[in-house]
C-alpha cells in the first residue's frame, strides 16, 4: 500500500522537523524562515496526531515480501515516539491555562524526554529519508 508508505516517510519527517527546528534554524540560516510555522501549535497537535495514528497503523499490516510485523518497525516505532512527544509538548504549553490529569502526565514525559527532543528529531528525520531510500530492508 503506497500511500500508507508515503504517509509514514512524510509523518516522520516532518514530525523530526517540528522536533528539532530550533537546532535546525541555529545550525541552518534557510531554515529559520520555517520555525514559526513550525512553532505553530495546532499544526504541531494535528502532526502528532497523524503521526501516532500512521504508526499504529503501520505496525500490522503485511506487504508481499516483508516480514510480518518487522517490515515496518522502526518507522512505526519512532512516528509513535515523535507524536507522543509532541503531544506532550503541547500539553506542557498549555499547563498555565487549565491543570488537569493530561497536564500533570504531559509535564512528567516532557521532564524526562526534554534533552533527547532534538536528537529525536533528528533520528526520526533519518529514519523517515532511509525509509524512502531503501524501502524493502527489514525494520526500516
Amino acid at each position: 500500500m503506497f500511500q500508507l508508505y508515503l504517509l509514514t516517510v512524510l509523518t516522520n519527517v516532518l514530525a523530526g522537523l517540528a522536533l528539532a527546528s530550533g537546532f535546525l534554524s541555529d545550525r541552518f540560516e534557510r531554515f529559520g524562515e520555517y520555525t514559526d510555522f513550525m512553532s505553530n501549535s495546532v499544526y504541531r497537535l494535528v502532526l502528532a496526531s497523524i503521526s501516532v495514528l500512521i504508526g499504529i497503523i503501520n505496525l500490522f499490516p503485511t506487504y508481499q515480501g516483508d516480514i510480518a510485523v518487522l517490515g515496518e518497525l522502526f518507522p512505526s516505532l519512532v512516528g509513535i515516539a515523535t507524536g507522543i512527544l509532541l503531544i506532550a509538548e503541547f500539553f506542557n504549553q498549555r499547563k498555565g491555562e487549565e491543570e488537569n490529569k493530561a497536564s500533570d502526565i504531559a509535564e512528567k514525559v516532557e521532564k524526562i524526554s526534554g534533552p533527547y527532543l532534538t536528537a529525536v528529531g533528528i533520528a526520526s528525520i533519518i529514519i523517515g529519508v532511509l525509509h524512502a531510500i531503501l524501502p524493502k530492508l527489514p525494520l526500516l
